[in-house]
């Protein structure tokens, strides 16, 4: 590294700035105080970063941002928000908690995944929604279970129920209805009990 240039000009409207080139690496620091903010600005001759800190406030601009600490905490008093304009990832190597004292949204113009390795469970103290416009449940490997105070499904136009098995039982009344044409069809065909009534 060549012999840096320092400079550090004041004055009674424009403030105290100090700066330090490096013609050979074509570099720039530069502080600013102004009387209304204190700015950080480092340049090269592709990039630059600036810090702005004023009474209310302290804004950030650079390329890339990095924090490395043991324990890292962020607090806001008022609504917050986190964007980014291409893929964002939060990652944690042991549990992670996502908790919310009010509404949670998840939302995902295009395809929206939730995997695990091991168990994965949602739970609501409250009414629990989940709708698609086409929607699979499964369970390859074991049984899936659905349990319910009142259990009820329908479906708009069709619903199929199909196994190689199936079994219904009720410990109480069993009511098969139809408003339309009712079929019971079966290779062997058996119906029986302490009463039968047909017609």
């Amino acid at each position: 590294m060549g012999k840096l240039i320092c400079t550090l000009e004041m004055d009674h409207e424009k403030g105290l700035t100090l700066k330090v080139e490096d013609p050979d690496g074509q570099l720039t620091q530069t502080i600013t105080l102004d009387g209304k903010a204190i700015t950080l600005e480092v340049k090269s001759s592709s990039d630059t970063s600036t810090v702005v800190q004023k009474a209310d406030g302290i804004t950030l601009r650079c390329k890339a941002f990095s924090v490395e600490a043991d324990t890292i905490t962020l607090e806001s008093k008022k609504d917050s928000a986190w964007k980014s304009q291409q893929a964002l990832q939060l990652e944690s190597t042991q549990d992670m908690t996502l908790t919310s004292g009010a509404k949670l949204t998840q939302k995902a113009t295009g395809d929206a995944a939730l995997s695990s390795n091991a168990n994965v469970q949602v739970k609501a103290t409250g009414k629990l929604v989940l709708e698609g416009q086409q929607a699979q449940l499964a369970a390859p490997a074991g049984e899936m279970a659905l349990e319910a105070m009142t259990l009820k499904f329908s479906g708009k136009a069709q619903a199929e129920l199909e196994a190689p098995l199936i079994k219904v039982a009720a410990q109480g009344q069993l009511g098969l209805e139809s408003s339309g044409v009712a079929e019971l069809k079966g290779s062997i065909t058996s119906v029986s009990g302490s009463l039968v009534k047909l017609g």
